[in-house]
């Protein structure tokens, strides 16, 4: 998804993003502050609004997170969103929030390993 870009000026941050675009559907890859702004990304040219999508994506955590204390689940791990057209996984990092779009075809159980994997490499960066 990255082209173009020399590996030697990208960030750490964005080096983990780039790994995680190269799984097979994957759309975007997202760090949110809670604040609401995009702190890195990694999408297909054009694919998202990445304000509006930043904005959402807090505020799906928020309630995530008050659906867990309210009913005494715990603390989310990764939510998993499913639409008729893509696959949407959102994960908590303190004041940070990960977000990871794909297309409906990808496999949910890569996608969530895959995720779960780079999260230490993602905290690292941060």
């Amino acid at each position: 998804m990255v082209s173009g870009v020399k590996m030697a000026s990208v960030t750490p941050l964005k080096r983990v993003l780039t790994d995680l675009s190269r799984i097979p559907h994957v759309q975007g890859v997202f760090v949110v502050s809670k604040e609401g702004f995009i702190v890195e990304s990694i999408t297909a040219s054009g694919a998202f609004d990445e304000e509006a999508l930043a904005a959402m994506i807090t505020t799906a955590m928020g309630s995530i997170e008050t659906l867990g204390k309210e009913l005494e689940l715990g603390k989310p791990e990764i939510a998993t969103l499913e639409f008729s057209g893509s696959i949407t996984l959102i994960t908590d990092l303190g004041e940070h929030v990960v977000a990871l779009v794909a297309e409906r075809g990808a496999v949910l159980g890569r996608l969530r390993y895959e995720l779960k994997k780079q999260l230490p490499r993602i905290r690292a960066s941060l």
